[in-house]
This record gives structure tokens, sequence and C-alpha cells, in this order.
């Protein structure tokens, strides 16, 4: 039987000063039932931080360093550190001189995972030979079915920046639509507090939507809310992009894709046919809880770091 793999895990616990985020801890949460794992949570030196360890690691993995190290601790001399080294891409915008820097000098990282595909190596061409797909997967214990009553017709969640021209056409056409509920973003930073939309009340909301819309934004990116809404049981009203139908979602079979000209039209059609929604509802949840769970991304970001180490040995 093969030993369990020895990964030390360089990020911050972001979930609990930022609840909005705990979907995103929940993937390295998912790594700990496939690896042996170690967790660093402050800034430092990799070298004198590794000397310090009772825990010999076969790689390294620091989480994302956006938002200025948000999620992450700044950590320095991993360009010299000799062990594996992987990271990972959240948002493909974030100061892609910093990224660049990062990739290419200050830390060398032998393997780059990404939340997104086509985004990142549209954004980071030179980086591909290193890149690893990881997209967002789903925590079933909260990501499910709660057998919520169908009490929201139609409800949009998320930001409306002007990154998200669909999110902000449906609010536009759908305010004062009987049945529509717009959600507002709790905000990323914002700290726990009874009532806060995120975790279970959020996937309880999605959960008593028959509708539910969503985007990728201008960028195309597979954000989590294409797992969450057919993961919770509602019907999925989404822009696609290149991404998610790489993943296997299918218009018309785990969800209905439209744009800004149509989805009002569709929005009524699918609202008013019980048949048709319930089946397309059915068949994106089971999709979604078979396809798509934590267990199997961290099942799949394993046996990249094995291949890897096995390249190297």
């Amino acid at each position: 039987m093969e030993k369990p793999l020895k990964l030390l895990i360089l990020a911050k616990r972001f979930a609990d000063t930022m609840p909005k985020h705990q979907h995103k801890f929940d993937m390295l949460t998912a790594i700990e039932q496939a690896a042996d794992v170690s967790y660093w949570h402050r800034d430092g030196d990799i070298l004198e931080i590794l000397n310090g360890l009772d825990f010999e690691p076969d790689a390294i993995f620091h989480y994302d360093i956006e938002w200025r190290n948000a999620f992450a601790p700044q950590i320095r001399n991993l360009d010299k550190c000799k062990l594996l080294k992987a990271c990972f891409v959240l948002d493909v915008h974030f100061e892609p001189d910093t990224r660049l820097r990062y990739f290419n000098r200050d830390a060398k990282p032998d393997m780059i995972f990404s939340a997104s595909k086509y985004p990142f190596l549209n954004a980071f061409q030179e980086c591909a030979s290193r890149f690893h797909w990881l997209p967002f997967g789903i925590n079933p214990s909260v990501i499910r079915d709660y057998r919520e009553e169908k009490s929201i017709r139609y409800s949009l969640t998320g930001l409306l920046e002007e990154k998200y021209p669909f999110r902000q056409a449906v609010l536009n056409r759908m305010k004062g639509v009987d049945g529509f509920v717009h959600f507002k973003h709790p905000g990323h930073r914002t700290a726990s507090r009874p009532g806060l939309f995120v975790n279970e009340n959020y996937t309880r909301a999605i959960n008593r939507s028959r509708i539910s819309f969503t985007c990728g934004s201008v960028l195309q990116i597979p954000v989590a809310k294409f797992f969450e809404i057919p993961g919770c049981r509602s019907l999925m009203l989404a822009e696609t992009n290149p991404d998610i139908e790489e993943l296997g979602f299918k218009d018309e079979e785990h969800f209905i894709a439209c744009d800004r000209s149509d989805f009002y039209e569709k929005a009524l059609r699918y609202d008013a046919d019980e048949e048709a929604r319930a089946s397309l509802t059915d068949k994106g949840y089971a999709f979604i809880q078979s396809k798509h769970t934590n267990e199997i991304r961290a099942a799949a970001f394993i046996d990249a770091v094995r291949k890897e180490l096995s390249l190297r040995a």
C-alpha cells in the first residue's frame, strides 16, 4: 500500500476571520483525508520553518497570495527551497505583475494550480508547462438539499460590480417581478455575526429557490456558484463558459444556458413548466454531488503531486 503523501500547507485560517470564504478552506480540509497534512499559518522564512518542524514533507502547497496575503502567509526564500513546491491561484486578474514575480522569481513553484483553466492560460501563457487545473468543488455536508419549501421563484446572489454585467442585467429586469429575491453580497472580509448571509444561511436560501441566476464574470471563470446552485437543488440559469463546459456541464441537462438577451424568457418558461424544471434540477443536483465534490478534487490534487514527485525521483 502506498505511503500517505506528506504535505505542508502554507495557509492562514482565513475562514475564521472571513466566513464568506469557508468553502475555500473546506477544499484544504478535504486534502487532509487524502494525505498526511501539516499547516503553517504565520509569515516566515521557509528554510527556518522546515528546520523547526518535527515533520518532513514531501511537498509544499502555498495557498493563494492574492489580496496582499489575505489567505496565505508571506513566506520568504521559497525560491531557495529544494522541495517540490505548489501554489494556488484564485483570481487571475489580481496584480498580474505581482503574480509573475512570485511565479518566476520570489517562489518559483514547480506546480501552479488554478481554479480556472482558460482564464489562467490566457493571462499566464508562459506558465502553461507548470499549470494544473483545480476547480472549485463542494462540501456535501453544506452544499446539499435541505428539503426547504420552494418559497422563492427566482434568486440572485453575488457581486454586482462591472465585471458581472449578466448579474446586473438580471437585477435590472427582474426586480419587481413577483417572487424574485436579490440577496446582497455579505462582503468578502465581513466578520461572522448572527444572520450573516454565508454558509447555511446562503445554502438554505438557494435551496428555497426554484431558479437561481449566476455567471462567471467577464473573465468567464468557473466560480463556486456554478457548483453551489445545482448542488443545493436549485435550477441554475447562467451564462455558460468554456471552463464549465469542459467540466461536463450540459445545457438543458444540468442547467439552462442563457445570456442577457434571453434569460427573462427562459426564467418565465421554466418557472411555469414544473415537470421540466424538476427534471433539470434533479439532474443538476446528481451531477454536482457525484462529480464535483471536494473529495474528488483532493484526490486529483494528490495524484498530480505524486506524479510530479515521481518525475523528480
